[in-house]
């Protein structure tokens, strides 16, 4: 695993153990073998400036930031995925992408400010343990970033915000907010033109590029990107993971379709039972967080194993980050009402009830709970309910609307319920309401940076196969420019990822086109849970149990009755074994190793 650190102040000062000091500095670290180019530094007389992460800047330019300083919008000024970071006599200031797609955390240790691209680096240097509150809250409500807010999963180990600048100076470290969406986007800038150039800065360089092709728009989207790149003389390898079949349908139907455009080399990966969801738990590495394809880590690998022995891929892209951005939330319909545009909202709330196959009344009803309610009310409703107390009806309709309610998990102790509610009380402390009529625009925004980050924990996955991981639709520029272009005007939420079957006329298979869903998988999981009901079931009395947050007796009954089709979704139970599953790998894994350094203070020179 690759990961740059650094610090600011004097004390104790450490370094990571086997680290390598970028441009000379004696309080800025590299560890591991990174892809070419993720750290860049440029260098003046008054301050360094170092880049890390993906990014389309020239030499030129960087040394332009070096010599006259970094504004606040550095991460909008090429395409890519980066933070930046600027180091003077006084201070060390970060800027974060609008995603985390390059994670950005801080500690404090002995008197001396530290940071990192990974988590676990800091916890490694404080000896930190596991954030009890924090598995408490993915436990009652998986991926839920306004629950979750900068905390980690270890202790004193803070996240910088998405979009956020974070400046450490001897006066202490502040973090601010300096990214907004809905700005006026410049002429001529599109969606597709930002997509275009994201996959440019990972293809064009690459001397084996490939992408995901699951049947889908968003990587089917990035693949022919790249293909129309490459051509007439490189082409992309398109790798399509697939159950056995016969005669091809559903996903795979689709992908043939986009395969068989020029510029694509194709790579079909059929599906065997060991592939199946649930399986290989036990092997998968470290992480700073639970990753997304912890279920099916036995698929990631087979796939990550494949494009790594079959063409040598040294960057990959993926569609992730495409439903979360592409797909606009129903609160929008909301956002309507409040700014009068009641005719508009009184359509969307029938469109929308023809796709959820229930009574316009019921979404309108759920329309108006989310104009009553604001983020700080429902945390504090939410920690209520987690303690066992009853608020009014309107309350609780108001919650579901943005949280899960926390009695839905009949395997979570009251230990659990306690430290999520500790954690609902913080939030609801500095929880602030979206401006009026952007409701949904902020919703976007705090789903791209979950997706972003914890699409990070895949990347340090991907890396044990030596696979680099790319999520264009994650980059900063993608995002801004999407938000901009719909601000104030976003697509229905019956509408499925209108703007970008636009953009991507011409690019797209006419099949493709016109597809209007997603592929469903729940089956795959429901059999790999029938199949691996055994090893779940032993797990359980495991490291969520030692930490007094589950009830093993009550998570294997759940386990039971899934696997028997008793129940309804898979996602509330998945939680509990992603994160046992992270919980084993970090205890198997030795966290990195920190060592003293001798100088204690920064005295080299900021010049090259």
């Amino acid at each position: 695993m690759h990961w740059l650190a650094g610090s600011f102040g004097v004390g104790s000062a450490r370094r990571p153990a086997g680290s390598v000091p970028v441009g000379g500095a004696s309080d800025l670290w590299l560890v591991g073998d990174p892809p070419q180019a993720w750290v860049r530094t440029a260098s003046a007389p008054m301050r360094r400036v170092v880049v890390v992460g993906t990014c389309g800047a020239g030499d030129d330019e960087l040394n332009r930031l070096a010599s006259s300083g970094v504004p606040d919008d550095v991460v909008l000024r090429w395409p890519g995925a980066y933070a930046v970071v600027e180091q003077t006599e006084v201070a060390t200031t970060v800027w974060t992408d609008l995603a985390s797609s390059v994670p950005v955390y801080n500690t404090v240790f002995d008197g001396t400010a530290y940071w990192a691209t990974t988590a676990r680096g800091l916890a490694g240097l404080t000896g930190a343990a596991v954030n009890s509150e924090r598995l408490a809250v993915e436990l009652l409500a998986p991926s839920s970033p306004l629950l979750a807010g900068t905390t980690t999963y270890f202790e004193a180990v803070d996240l910088v915000p998405a979009g956020h600048r974070m400046k450490i100076a001897s006066s202490g470290t502040t973090v601010a907010r300096v990214w907004w969406p809905g700005r006026e986007r410049s002429p001529g800038i599109s969606l597709r033109a930002e997509l275009d150039a994201a996959v440019g800065i990972r293809v064009d360089g690459s001397a084996s590029p490939s992408s995901d092709l699951s049947g889908g728009l968003d990587s089917s989207s990035l693949a022919l990107l790249a293909a129309q790149r490459l051509g007439p003389d490189r082409s992309v390898a398109a790798f399509t993971v697939h159950a056995p079949f016969d005669r091809p349908a559903g996903d795979l139907r689709y992908a043939l379709d986009a395969a068989g455009r020029p510029g694509v080399a194709h790579h079909l990966l059929p599906l065997e039972a060991g592939h199946l969801p649930y399986g290989g738990l036990d092997t998968i590495p470290a992480t700073d967080e639970p990753a997304p394809s912890t279920r099916a880590y036995a698929r990631f690998a087979y796939q990550m194993t494949a494009m790594a022995d079959r063409v040598g891929t040294d960057a990959h892209l993926t569609g992730d980050g495409g439903d979360s951005l592409l797909c606009t939330p129903d609160v929008w319909i909301a956002d309507l009402f409040a700014a009068g545009r009641y005719r508009e909202a009184s359509g969307e709330v029938v469109r929308l009830a023809r796709i959820h196959r229930c009574s316009p009344g019921r979404v309108l009803s759920d329309v108006l709970d989310s104009l009553r309610s604001d983020p700080a009310s429902v945390l504090t409703s939410w920690a209520r309910l987690a303690r066992g107390q009853v608020p009014t009806s309107a309350a609780a309709r108001r919650v579901r609307q943005r949280l899960p309610l926390p009695n839905q998990q009949p395997w979570a102790t009251p230990m659990a319920r306690h430290h999520a509610a500790v954690r609902a009380d913080q939030a609801a402390e500095s929880a602030l309401p979206a401006p009026a009529g952007q409701r949904a625009v902020w919703d976007v925004v705090e789903q791209m940076a979950e997706v972003g980050r914890t699409a990070y924990a895949d990347a340090q996955l991907a890396a044990q196969s030596g696979v680099h991981l790319h999520n264009p639709f994650a980059d900063s520029r993608v995002i801004d420019s999407y938000l901009s272009g719909v601000a104030g005007r976003m697509p229905s939420p019956a509408a499925y990822k209108p703007v970008l079957r636009a953009e991507m006329g011409g690019i797209l298979p006419t099949s493709l086109l016109a597809r209007t869903t997603k592929g469903v998988y729940t089956p795959d999981y429901h059999l790999g849970l029938r199949t691996h009901l055994s090893d779940l079931s032993a797990i359980a009395d495991g490291h969520l149990a030692a930490l007094g947050l589950i009830d093993p007796a009550g998570l294997v009954n759940g386990l039971r009755q899934a696997a028997a089709g008793l129940t309804g979704g898979l996602w509330l139970l998945d939680a509990a074994i992603v994160c046992e599953a992270w919980l084993q790998a970090h205890y198997s894994t030795v966290l990195p190793a920190w060592e003293s350094t001798k100088d204690n203070v920064r005295s080299e020179a900021l010049t090259p």
